[in-house]
């Protein structure tokens, strides 16, 4: 078999339902890392400077559509997110949401969510944004959860002290 056409290793758990009422922590990277959505401002000498995400026009285009995916999906809810240059990082509730009675509808899938939100915001850019896949993490408990948050909203800072925001 010749290397060059190596299988892709699946990246979701095999037996796990991504349709379960759960919390996923959601990471996409751009397509090859290119810094597409904001410019991370803030001196990285000094921690009590907070930092300042200032979005691009794609930026933009990925947080509204990011933003209507309740709207598309009455059954998941945004917790908390952000936008990095090159990536975004998402807490996506699923069926943890109280919504009016139309009819017992399934839960969608993440891999479902993900892949139309990838696919509407690329149309919209009119370029390919996206990287192949995603990072998915099933939130196990609280001290999960408030861990993750804080890796959220600490994110942009943390980007300015590694020095980031100087490329």
């Amino acid at each position: 078999m010749d290397d060059k056409w190596q299988k892709r290793r699946w990246m979701r758990l095999q037996e796990f339902d991504y349709a379960s009422q759960k919390v996923y922590f959601i990471t996409i990277c751009t397509q090859n890392r290119e810094p597409l959505f904001c410019r991370i401002v803030g001196r990285g000498l000094d921690p009590s400077v907070q930092a300042e995400i200032s979005m691009t026009p794609y930026g933009n285009i990925a947080e509204y559509d990011l933003l209507q995916i309740p709207e598309h999906f009455p059954q998941v809810e945004i917790l908390n997110y952000v936008f990095m240059p090159d990536h975004l990082h998402i807490l996506l509730a699923l069926g943890c949401r109280e919504v009016a009675a139309e009819g017992s509808r399934p839960l969608p899938t993440v891999p479902t969510i993900i892949g139309q939100y990838k696919s509407g915001v690329s149309r919209k850019c009119g370029r390919p944004v996206w990287q192949r896949s995603y990072y998915d993490h099933i939130i196990r408990n609280r001290h999960d959860f408030e861990e993750i948050w804080q890796y959220i909203d600490r994110n942009p800072l943390q980007w300015v002290l590694d020095g980031k925001n100087s490329k």
